[in-house]
């Protein structure tokens, strides 16, 4: 592939290494600025921190990863880190820079120059560089398939051994950090076979399939833990039609970002253009170049198209980290395209300069939020709860977050009540589920606390009905049309307490917990606190439903 000179090769190098240097410093923006971790970030830490690492092998049916990502920060965490969230920050920033460093090496190696285009989107997407940074397998994921990439695209045009056992051995580390990567391999290696095959190389393609197959093989040892799963996944699985999936997936990559949205419409319309003409050319005429252009255009296809039927086969509700191993192959895909198109490359650099110079302030903005107030909320209570109070968490997850931060010596419950709340147990909440009175405990704990003139905390809030509404008691799972579908027994249980709270409380009262930044509103939470208790005034038979008069604090 030939390699430009001149002005040409200046203005790329220059603008690569300015994105680049943007880059880090959003990814150090965020190490220092995005504070406590969140409950999924918390999860991974408790799972890869377990006792023993053999507790660490059987509580991989609990999470949605391999062992390879927990095994890593089990290395770092132990012995000197403790519980402080400074190590594991720095942890998270390494892992982003390396991901930055795996986009260097595969542009350089297929994309005859900086990877302008694919740094640009990095640059664009504060999804991107929260989740690279996030202390949560994606990044690492993020990292190993963009090698892959690399790799096999460099095993079609070139089949010797030294490239077959690179290809192999970032094949697999993809598919051991994520299990979203295997469609991703899947896809790279289609496209590898099909150009090899179409050339008739018979060794490329050969190899290529080999690698496929390997990675496969790799992941047979975790059936039985994808087995033991089985049991709580339809629990947060939802039925998604194929349009609701495309414009869900659609926000994700773009993020109402007009700018991003913008640069993929335009890189959209360059990569068509790149590929009609690597088509006219002919096959002698630089054909290393050609084979890789050719091998991208395809895995542009395949990898969208494979990573999106294995989010619809999946059922879940695609989030903006599951889209983060996609986004760097398909935009290094689309940096070879145009890379190997030489009347492109201006047109590259200054997409890639405007895109970034118009992203590049919300990005500043995004990275540099809080991921959680939950520890906040955590010192709080701390200090203004006294004993005999009890402090109840809604929604039962946010309770992982909490369970980190919090030290004081009053007690707390989740909604519904749960015994582990280490890392997410979707077991235990189906439990719940099934249970005829899952809140009997808690509106018990409730109850003692008013009646002792103590005050209840509520983190998260609760959904207090209108005047008058009495929420229905729901018939254990899966009696509801919506079978084993955790949403609407959370909804149901918040408004069942909260209708509680109202017919039995005397005051409520919003605390207003003072934060510097915004807050990731994933998990950014309000605190509220009730006191007083009453029986419920009854008027034909039925309990009336007041609002409960409340005042800030």
């Amino acid at each position: 592939m030939k390699r430009p000179h001149g002005a040409l090769a200046w203005a790329e190098l220059a603008a690569a290494l300015l994105i680049t240097a943007l880059i880090v410093a959003l990814n150090l923006r965020f190490s220092t600025e995005a504070g406590a971790l969140w409950r999924d970030e918390v999860s991974t830490v408790e799972l890869a921190t377990r006792p023993t690492y053999a507790d660490v092998l059987r509580s991989l049916s609990l999470d949605s990863a391999p062992a390879l990502y927990p095994t890593l920060l089990r290395l770092w965490s132990s012995p000197w880190t403790g519980e402080q969230d400074g190590p594991l920050r720095t942890f998270g920033f390494g892992v982003a820079t390396a991901m930055l460093g795996a986009i260097w090496v595969t542009g350089r190696t297929l994309a005859a120059g900086p990877p302008l285009l694919a740094l640009a989107v990095f640059a664009a997407h504060a999804g991107m560089l929260q989740t690279a940074g996030s202390v949560k397998p994606y990044g690492l994921g993020g990292l190993f398939i963009v090698l892959a990439f690399g790799a096999i695209g460099r095993l079609t045009a070139a089949p010797r051994r030294r490239a077959l056992l690179y290809a192999l051995t970032v094949a697999i580390l993809a598919v051991q950090t994520l299990y979203h990567n295997a469609p991703l391999i899947l896809a790279v290696c289609v496209a590898g076979f099909a150009v090899a095959a179409v050339a008739r190389e018979r060794s490329a393609a050969l190899a290529v399939l080999a690698t496929g197959v390997v990675a496969a093989v790799s992941l047979l040892p975790y059936v039985g833990v994808l087995l033991a799963s089985r049991s709580w996944r339809p629990l947060n699985q939802s039925e998604l039609g194929t349009r609701a999936l495309l414009v869900r997936s659609s926000e994700m990559v773009t993020e109402g970002s007009w700018p991003l949205a913008a640069l993929w419409a335009a890189a959209a319309v360059l990569v068509v253009y790149g590929v009609v003409r690597a088509l006219r050319r002919s096959s002698s005429d630089d054909p290393a170049s050609r084979t890789h252009v050719l091998y991208a255009a395809l895995v542009i296809v395949a990898a969208t198209s494979l990573h999106l039927g294995f989010l619809k086969l999946a059922g879940r509700v695609p989030q903006a980290w599951q889209f983060v191993p996609l986004i760097a192959v398909v935009a290094l895909a689309i940096d070879v395209v145009l890379g190997g198109t030489r009347s492109l490359r201006w047109a590259r650099v200054g997409t890639a300069v405007l895109a970034t110079a118009l992203a590049f302030p919300a990005s500043l903005d995004r990275v540099g939020a809080r991921q959680t107030n939950v520890d906040l909320i955590a010192q709080y209570v701390h200090t203004a709860a006294q004993p005999g109070d009890l402090i109840l968490v809604n929604p039962w997850y946010v309770g992982i977050t909490f369970n980190r931060y919090y030290r004081g010596p009053v007690r707390w419950m989740t909604l519904p009540p749960m015994e582990d709340l280490t890392v997410h147990r979707y077991d235990l909440l189906k439990l719940r589920m099934t249970s005829a009175e899952p809140l009997a405990p808690l509106y018990g704990a409730i109850q003692g606390a008013l009646e002792s003139r103590h005050r209840v905390w509520l983190v998260g809030g609760l959904l207090f009905p209108p005047a008058g509404y009495v929420p229905p008691v729901l018939p254990p799972a899966p009696g509801l049309p919506t079978g084993w579908s955790d949403g609407p027994y959370t909804i149901g249980w918040a408004l069942q307490t909260g209708h509680f709270v109202q017919t039995h409380a005397e005051r409520l009262a919003v605390v207003k917990i003072p934060v510097d930044r915004p807050v990731n509103g994933l998990e950014n939470m309000g605190l509220l606190v009730v006191e007083g208790w009453r029986r419920p005034e009854l008027q034909n038979g039925d309990s009336k439903t007041p609002a409960l008069p409340y005042s800030p604090r």
